[in-house]
């Protein structure tokens, strides 16, 4: 009993003064130093401390003392515990507000071209992609895009928005099979693409993940915007 209640916030001496109380009934300070084994030079502060808890009572004269009823402190206790959860809770809340956890998720065969199909349907207003190469499949989910669309590829033909032809960004012995790329939904959301053999996705939504990407991709935006003016 003497550690449950320490673990309650209660100073050993406390625990063993409520112990022995609770075992004992109504006790005198000598009483009480004899049967806890409490110095008798401590009695009187470890009295003045629980009584100023709420959980032992002083009677009579000579001074007894005695606690409360078990029901009255296993209720105080059940609400100073819901107080210090509520506040751990609250301090939880304010550490994660304070420091975002960048969290992103992996895609893999036709769960991929599925996720991309979610993002492109949910977007508003505007998707950049850049990728090396636009495959049959990720070309057709793209052209149904509802939002402004801005793509640059090595094959970017029969799409409509701002488009940018880039040759370089393909190995021309690989373009059937091997692709890579990333695209940005609303500024708040990205999507890493890689297929050889086999497609994969990353999805990150974290504000820096986000901003790096955009940092690789707008200066590219910016040169091809000047060079078709």
């Amino acid at each position: 009993m003497i550690e449950v209640l320490k673990s309650f916030g209660f100073t050993e001496y406390e625990a063993k003064v409520i112990a022995t109380l609770l075992a004992k009934g109504v006790l005198t300070a000598r009483e009480i130093a004899e049967i806890s084994g409490i110095p008798r030079t401590s009695v009187y502060d470890v009295m003045a401390s629980l009584k100023a808890k709420g959980f032992v009572e002083e009677i009579g004269k000579p001074a007894k003392f005695r606690t409360i009823s078990t029901e009255e402190m296993i209720s105080i206790l059940t609400r100073k515990a819901k107080e210090n959860l509520d506040l751990l809770r609250e301090e939880f809340s304010k550490l994660r507000s304070d420091e975002e956890i960048e969290v992103v998720k992996l895609y893999r065969g036709k769960a991929v071209l599925e996720k991309l199909e979610e993002l492109v349907n949910s977007s508003r207003e505007e998707i950049v992609v850049l990728i090396s190469y636009l495959k049959p499949e990720i070309r057709e989910i793209l052209s149904r895009t509802k939002c402004r669309l801005i793509v640059i590829s090595s094959n970017v033909s029969n799409l409509k928005g701002e488009i940018y032809e880039i040759n370089e960004l393909i190995t021309k012995n690989r373009n059937a099979e091997f692709a890579y790329g990333l695209i940005i939904f609303d500024s708040n959301k990205i999507f890493a693409i890689f297929v050889d053999h086999t497609m994969i996705g990353i999805v990150g939504e974290g504000e820096g993940v986000v901003q790096f990407s955009k940092l690789m991709v707008e200066p590219l935006m910016r040169e091809l915007r000047k060079k078709k003016e």
